[in-house]
């Protein structure tokens, strides 16, 4: 399979190509707000360089949320162009999955991976996962969340409890008890990484198929407040 992959969650504006299981290309921005300006161009860069031409995709894959509006949106769509233009399969990849999934080749069966990623005030995006010897599966539903109520949400933890995120430092206090093992990695160690959902979705597809490229949506978990433009009467 030969799967483009996009990473437009957080302020990270990420692209790979996956070929054969191996991520021959990758390319990432750490910076925010330039998602709209820089995605396409890192998509055909990072093509070039892995000499895939666009009608030899096979998939698409995406990380659909939570996150950023903006970015989601920006990188849902892309990806939708992307796959309508190439024949491709669409694949939208959970955001913390993909994240959590990052620890694979540190973190030891059993061990949960909480992936936390800021959602302002005192509330993160949570995910949490559970390290299997083939992957990760689900520990903890993705929700919004105070950080105050993470012990509540996560429950027990049998193995090494593992934070990352841009979260992660807002949740670690709530972890300090006894009951966790915790271990955190900053954002700064880890940063969300196309590569890794290019994995996940390679993985995604052989197991459930692709997603509907007409319907697909990005999962933002909170509402989307816009904020109303002000009347011409005022």
């Amino acid at each position: 399979m030969t799967l483009l992959a996009l990473e437009t969650a957080t302020s990270t504006c990420g692209v790979a190509v996956l070929d054969d299981d191996v991520v021959v290309a990758e390319a990432h921005l750490h910076r925010p707000r330039v998602h709209a300006e820089r995605l396409s161009p890192l998509v055909e860069e990072a093509l070039g360089h892995a000499d895939v031409s666009p009608g030899a995709l096979d998939a698409v894959a995406v990380s659909m949320g939570p996150g950023s509006y903006t970015g989601l949106r920006i990188g849902v769509s892309t990806a939708k162009g992307w796959a309508l233009s190439a024949d491709a399969a669409l694949v939208g990849v959970p955001t913390l999955e993909a994240y959590a999934a990052q620890l694979r080749p540190v973190a030891a069966p059993g061990d949960v991976v909480c992936a936390l990623l800021d959602a302002r005030r005192d509330e993160v995006y949570a995910g949490a996962f559970r390290q299997t010897t083939t992957g990760v599966a689900e520990h903890a539903p993705t929700t919004a969340l105070p950080v105050e109520a993470l012990p509540g949400w996560l429950g027990t933890v049998d193995g090494q409890l593992w934070l990352v995120g841009d979260g992660a430092p807002k949740g670690r206090d709530a972890f300090s008890d006894d009951a966790f093992s915790c271990r955190m990695l900053s954002a700064d160690e880890v940063s969300p990484s196309a590569g890794w959902v290019a994995r996940c979705g390679h993985q995604r597809v052989d197991a459930y198929g692709p997603d509907d490229v007409t319907t697909v949506e990005p999962l933002y978990v909170k509402d989307v407040h816009a904020t109303p433009a002000p009347s011409p009467f005022d």
